[in-house]
């Protein structure tokens, strides 16, 4: 095809990345990795095609099918190899600062973005008659007295362990399975929120209040921890499933000037404490910091700094791709 369209090219010097002569350098770099921890192994959630029994990129799913053969996807979890990138945020994060004037603001930005970092707090939330815990990661540990739901996404382990033997599990069953068979692309760009209680409660480790668990559709399992602390008063999607489900809506930040209707919209912004305890009149900024203390001295939760950004999954070409030179034993792994 290239000869024929009149390229030049000094075929002596072609280059084939499927061959072993090129690939043994791949493996030579991947052991190297490996030798450092930086490549390590786990099970992960892929899109998985039942036919050609390889794994998809999200770009290769298209409308939930197959974009070769056109068979339905579906996610499965198998083991994959990982590279360590996450080791590496706050580096990638702080180069960006000496590129300004030299990329266009529009990449630095979406690198920024890409990247994610949030700084919050990680807060634990005991589930009523079980020994398990519910552990999420917020950016507004000052909403805390505003829970009235815990949300999981669908892939979290506990969503269907958790509705075992009550009289939703063949609810939670299957609402899990519908979701399980979508992409993460799909996922992103379904506009309506839907959930379905598990039965279950969780109990507010500040509150000692009871607080239903559900599971949601916009809970994505790939950020955080896969389960958040749901603050309709301040959160829009919160909001919005509150207002379908009809689950409370309770306000712990007011506007620092005016009212606001918190039953019409979520007040996202920053503002100060109402209904949340001894911390009522403080700023947002000032009971972040105190909040995440208080978690830390009853040794139910710790500052926590989270980024979007995970470890590098290159497992995905396992029809095409360069062979991962490790030997599997079935007596030793």
């Amino acid at each position: 095809e290239l000869k024929r369209l009149g390229f030049s090219y000094d075929w002596d010097r072609e280059v084939t990345t499927c061959s072993p002569e090129y690939y043994k350098w791949n493996q030579w770099i991947f052991l190297k990795m490996l030798e450092k921890g930086i490549a390590y192994r786990k099970s992960a959630v892929v899109n998985w095609c039942p036919h050609d029994m390889t794994v998809l990129a999200n770009e290769q799913v298209i409308e939930g099918r197959c974009w070769r053969c056109d068979t339905p996807v579906v996610q499965k979890e198998i083991p994959s190899w990982f590279l360590r990138i996450t080791d590496y945020a706050e580096v990638l994060l702080d180069d960006l600062e000496e590129l300004k004037g030299k990329w266009p603001e529009a990449v630095l930005t979406m690198q920024k973005n890409w990247i994610g970092k949030s700084i919050g707090a990680t807060i634990r939330f005991p589930i009523e008659n079980s020994t398990s815990v519910l552990e999420v990661f917020t950016t507004r540990p000052d909403t805390i007295f505003g829970v009235t739901f815990m949300a999981l996404a669908p892939e979290h382990p506990l969503a269907i362990e958790l509705a075992k033997g009550t009289d939703y599990e063949e609810e939670v069953e299957a609402f899990v399975n519908k979701y399980l068979s979508m992409s993460t692309r799909d996922r992103n760009i379904i506009d309506e929120k839907e959930g379905v209680f598990t039965g279950r409660y969780a109990i507010n480790p500040l509150t000692n209040e009871k607080v239903p668990i559900w599971i949601a559709n916009y809970i994505l399992w790939g950020y955080g921890t896969g389960a958040i602390m749901a603050v309709p008063a301040h959160d829009e999607r919160d909001h919005e499933f509150a207002k379908k489900y009809g689950i409370p809506i309770k306000p712990v930040i007011k506007p620092v000037e005016g009212e606001w209707n918190y039953e019409k919209e979520a007040f996202t912004e920053e503002g100060i404490l109402i209904n949340s305890n001894g911390f009522d009149g403080l700023t947002s900024e000032e009971a972040k910091e105190k909040i995440t203390q208080e978690l830390e001295k009853k040794g139910i939760g710790e500052k926590t700094i989270n980024f979007r950004l995970r470890d590098w999954n290159i497992s995905r070409q396992r029809y095409w791709g360069t062979p991962i030179p490790v030997i599997y034993c079935d007596e030793c792994g």
